[in-house]
């Protein structure tokens, strides 16, 4: 059966508000990257970041896990420089799973390291606290490179 459109009263409740031509949700997507709610910060006096967390999000891995897919992104495009480490720990029993650790060490200029335990904390509360511990500097919205905008004005 060849590809049809789907009329938009039709539409599933998931494909409601999303863009309908697959440029259009390209360039929607490179705008998240560069612009997450709330991840976009220069990290200047970071030297270095490390994230350890679980492979499996139970057990309160899930924020941090969270944290990893979404907010990650957006702090990597506007930290180019930035060095990032992820390990992803695989545990085997439930007593490994509990004892696993799930935090972000933040090596900042001079030597010092801060510590953000993200262990049942949401994806935003983590932002905050690294943000707090990192004093991290808020991109202005001006500055942030968006490309929807830029295709819809073509069309």
């Amino acid at each position: 059966m060849p590809y049809q459109k789907i009329p938009k009263a039709l539409r599933p409740l998931y494909l409601k508000g999303l863009p309908e031509s697959r440029t259009l949700k390209q360039a929607n997507h490179l705008d998240l990257i560069a612009n997450y709610k709330n991840s976009a910060y220069k990290l200047a006096d970071v030297e270095k970041l490390q994230l350890v967390f679980k492979r499996h999000n139970a057990y309160g891995h899930m924020g941090m896990r969270q944290f990893w897919k979404y907010n990650l992104k957006t702090i990597s495009f506007h930290n180019p420089e930035l060095p990032i480490e992820v390990q992803r720990v695989e545990c085997e029993t439930k007593d490994e799973q509990l004892k696993c650790p799930c935090l972000i060490k933040a090596h900042l200029k001079g030597g010092k390291v801060e510590t953000i335990q993200a262990k049942d904390k949401h994806s935003d509360d983590i932002m905050k606290e690294l943000i707090k511990a990192t004093n991290a500097q808020k991109i202005a919205h001006e500055e942030i490179p968006l490309v929807l905008p830029k295709v819809q004005d073509r069309a």
